[in-house]
């Protein structure tokens, strides 16, 4: 990848995030944090009025007289991106690998929220964690996640979000929206999504899949190798049999039906993006 253009690209995308931002995020906040998003305020008495549900029954004892919890909205909210750079999201037809569409995509959504003044953080994997950011706010955090994720190369031989899942899982944060952005290559998918309700928890869950074109099937005639790009193995492969082809996309489609039919299931939001795809119009509506 040209890195100067890359930066390039990102330093517009952080320009153009403003109408995004509004359009895409504004509807959320409530949504997300349904029945979560209440901080505890003070106690005081109760009024005609109140929900009795309410009373806190300990200081209504204590004072012999009805007390009620007052709650104030949660303003703040935290957004955890959890992005795959295994080896694999080097593949790409043309110049437009997936891992720069997970670049931009990134890049699009961190700046979004970062400009509705939420905290964002970033756990980077491929068969374990290979870097944890803990969620803050600002645009100069974004920054460094970007600049860390354009800069560093990863050569694990294969990916596991599983790991990733279980790592945040031992953290202090409870409530936040939660991306995956990959291409959903995994040996173990089932064992993936489990992982994956556990951390959601009663959270909201974007899986964003990067897919490209090239990879539903092969690309010339004739007999060659094909390389694993994640564990460097070959195979010889028959560009000249149908059966070939067609294996290779039962595959594939078997994988994506399995993730959306387990997303629809869960209550995960799930949306294919190809390398050939315009992003902002993959993602208007998404939210």
């Amino acid at each position: 990848m040209n890195l100067k253009e890359i930066i390039k690209t990102v330093r517009r995308i952080e320009l153009k995030t403003k109408s995004f931002s509004s359009q895409n995020f504004s509807g959320m906040d409530r949504s997300a944090y349904k029945g979560l998003g209440m901080n505890f305020s003070e106690v005081r008495e109760y009024h005609f009025g109140d929900e009795t549900r309410f009373i806190d029954w300990n200081v209504t004892a204590r004072y012999n007289s009805p007390h009620v919890k007052v709650f104030e909205e949660e303003k703040e909210h935290v957004n955890m991106f959890f992005i795959d750079v295994s080896k694999s999201l080097n593949f790409g037809e043309f110049s437009r690998t997936k891992k720069r569409v997970i670049i931009e995509l990134f890049a699009t959504l961190a700046f979004s929220c970062s400009m509705n003044q939420d905290k964002i953080g970033a756990i980077f994997f491929t068969n374990h964690v290979v870097k944890y950011f803990e969620p803050k706010k600002g645009k100069k955090h974004v920054w460094a996640m970007l600049k860390y994720f354009i800069e560093t190369e990863h050569h694990a031989p294969y990916s596991d979000a599983t790991s990733a899942f279980t790592f945040f899982q031992k953290t202090k944060w409870k409530k936040y929206r939660l991306f995956l952005l990959s291409d959903l290559i995994f040996p173990d998918s089932k064992r993936v999504i489990a992982s994956l309700k556990k951390v959601k928890n009663r959270n909201q869950a974007f899986i964003l899949r990067i897919h490209d074109e090239m990879e539903n099937k092969l690309p010339i005639k004739g007999f060659y190798q094909l390389v694993n790009t994640e564990n460097g193995h070959s195979s010889w492969v028959n560009g000249f049999s149908g059966h070939t082809n067609r294996a290779m996309n039962k595959k594939i489609q078997k994988n994506i039906e399995f993730w959306e039919s387990e997303c629809k299931n869960n209550h995960f939001h799930i949306t294919s993006i190809s390398t050939k795809s315009d992003i902002y119009s993959k993602l208007n509506g998404f939210f």
